[in-house]
């Protein structure tokens, strides 16, 4: 087979100089072009910073630690470096959970669209880029993309800026796609016209798409596997329709459960006993280890 599109084995990372948490702990997964793969788990799991590692985004930073292999597109990105910068906006983007984080709020849209198009085509006019960047917020169902365009993020709604955002990643048609919870300030309708360009594009370009996502709903409807991480750790790995089917770990039976029902009733409890980062080992009740991830 051929190499995967993402593939990370045994990821650790750290933070921190003197008072040092260790927040990941051996995290492996992969994903292959035209796959569709989901990455769920509470929020402060580890879901966001793999994948921001992924992107090369963290490892500059200082006070951080790396440890493991992180290979996107081919290239080794566990430390970062100019590689993984070259390939960002080109064979790989991001779409992030805040757009206000992600957009500058100091030039107009239709400015670091221009530049985002180059990365891929530096030497696309400034008429060739508008064109596009219109047709591309069209596709995310902004009414009018020429005012989207001459607009800056603040003029902008919060759900607008998402959907800019969204196109700017789908833009340059990327060979992966990290989406972190792509559909926070969108309503449903536009967020399923996301969900299907994405989807389109791993059925018909090879697009190899990591999603991170709470939403267990657009999981089941989208992803074709699904990994489960719990306080940094990989604790489940299986094809969608058998995880859903037939959980094995406590943490993804209790994530199951708690789906919101319209009978109501309280969360589940999840029996374990979990120290600090600074000595992370969790024990389940009932539950050997190490767990034996099924493929």
């Amino acid at each position: 087979m051929t190499e995967p599109v993402l593939a990370i084995r045994d990821l650790e990372l750290t933070f921190g100089r003197w008072r040092r948490s260790k927040v990941l702990h051996g995290v492996s997964l992969h994903v292959r072009a035209g796959e569709k793969v989901a990455l769920v788990g509470e929020s402060g799991s580890g879901k966001s910073v793999t994948a921001r590692l992924a992107m090369g985004l963290l490892q500059e930073t200082g006070n951080v630690d790396v440890a493991g292999s992180i290979r996107v597109d081919g290239v080794e990105a566990a430390a970062g470096g100019r590689q993984i910068r070259r390939l960002r906006g080109r064979r790989v983007a991001m779409i992030f959970q805040d757009p206000t984080s992600a957009l500058n709020p100091a030039f107009r849209i239709r400015g670091q669209f221009r530049e985002v198009l180059r990365t891929a085509e530096p030497g696309l006019s400034d008429r060739e880029a508008d064109a596009r960047a219109e047709a591309a917020l069209a596709e995310v169902s902004i009414p009018d993309p020429a005012r989207a365009l001459n607009s800056y993020a603040f003029q902008l709604s919060g759900g607008m800026n998402q959907r800019v955002m969204i196109a700017m990643a789908l833009a340059n048609r990327p060979s992966l796609l990290i989406a972190d919870e792509p559909g926070t300030a969108l309503d449903v309708t536009v967020q399923a016209q996301t969900l299907e360009l994405m989807r389109d594009l791993a059925a018909t370009r090879g697009t190899a798409v990591l999603l991170i996502s709470h939403n267990l709903g657009v999981v089941r409807e989208f992803a074709d596997r699904v990994y489960v991480i719990y306080r940094g750790r990989i604790v489940e790995h299986a094809r969608t329709a058998q995880l859903f089917s037939d959980p094995r770990h406590p943490y993804t039976r209790a994530l199951l459960a708690a789906i919101p029902k319209i009978s109501g009733g309280g969360l589940p409890d999840l029996p374990e006993r979990s120290p600090d980062f600074e000595n992370p080992r969790i024990v389940h009740e009932g539950c050997a280890e190490p767990w034996e991830l099924r493929p």
